[in-house]
């Protein structure tokens, strides 16, 4: 049995990411735990005693686990004892509750990904990612949402502005890419966008930032009309591809995961270079001061 996705998993878990990420963390142990016993899903569920669908929630880390079912999990895949202890110990930190965020309820597992992230690919076509945002092109983008209480607006806005602080300092590797749409869309005010545009190309100045343009004249490229985000826990994992609309959010892995880290990558390719992309921010906050 392959034994370093459950030490990953400890030294992850050390750093308590919060219940939502060791959830995830636990799910994906133990799918490899059932693989690397050679079960399909099917199988495994029969072996486990669980209803349909349950193993798959488990997997995806949209579904908790009791110890009762940790300990059948163990016996059925027969995960070594030693390693054990490092399950149960997910389980029981998956179970915590956190106080409410102040984001949409189906957006609370994106923020905890995010905040546990080794790296973040980020990839929008008209405008900056709520990542990045400062608040005022926050609070702009927040104030016209048919989803978001205008009571909650300007807390989710602060907590944006925070978002990328933690980011930074801890040295999380962000991979940024928009559309030259997103030097040009007057979000909030010629104001606004120009102190967003600031905001970006001082973030574009940390070692652990990678900021790039997709022009205009760039022609076709792999992404058309796909915004999404790679998020990745463990460096060296695959990890999780978020998707976002209006009402909802999806989370895919395996497969789905190297076909957008494939299409990121040809992305990154056809985009301006980083110096390319300054000195096309540079312009345009020429223009709009």
């Amino acid at each position: 049995m392959a034994s370093s996705p459950i030490r990953e998993t400890a030294t992850v878990a050390e750093q308590d990411p919060g219940p939502i990420v060791q959830r995830i963390l636990l799910g994906a142990a133990l799918r490899d735990a059932r693989e690397d016993k050679g079960l399909s899903s099917t199988e495994a569920t029969k072996k486990l005693g669980w209803y349909a669908g349950k193993l798959s929630k488990v997997e995806q880390g949209d579904k908790g686990v009791t110890d009762k079912d940790l300990a059948k999990a163990v016996a059925v895949y027969e995960i070594a004892k030693d390693r054990e202890g490092v399950l149960k110990q997910l389980a029981a930190e998956a179970r915590r509750k956190l106080p409410p965020s102040r984001v949409p309820e189906w957006a609370t597992k994106y923020v905890n990904l995010v905040a546990a992230a080794a790296e973040i690919k980020l990839h929008l076509s008209d405008s900056f990612p709520g990542t990045v945002q400062t608040i005022n092109y926050a609070r702009a983008v927040l104030e016209r949402s048919v989803v978001v209480s205008q009571a909650d607006v300007e807390r989710m806005a602060e907590e944006r502005t925070r978002r990328v602080e933690r980011l930074i300092s801890a040295n999380t590797r962000i991979w940024l890419v928009v559309g030259e749409e997103a030097l040009y869309r007057e979000i909030g005010s010629r104001e606004v966008l120009r102190e967003q545009l600031e905001h970006v190309r001082s973030l574009a100045t940390a070692a652990n930032v990678t900021l790039q343009v997709m022009p205009y004249d760039g022609g076709a490229h792999s992404c058309h009309g796909t915004p999404f985000t790679i998020i990745s826990l463990i460096e060296g994992r695959p990890g999780i591809v978020y998707t976002e609309g209006l009402t909802g959010s999806d989370y895919l892995g395996g497969e789905h995961v190297r076909v957008y880290n494939l299409a990121y990558d040809n992305l990154r390719a056809a985009a301006l270079s980083p110096d390319k992309t300054l000195a096309l921010i540079n312009r345009r906050i020429k223009e709009l001061t």
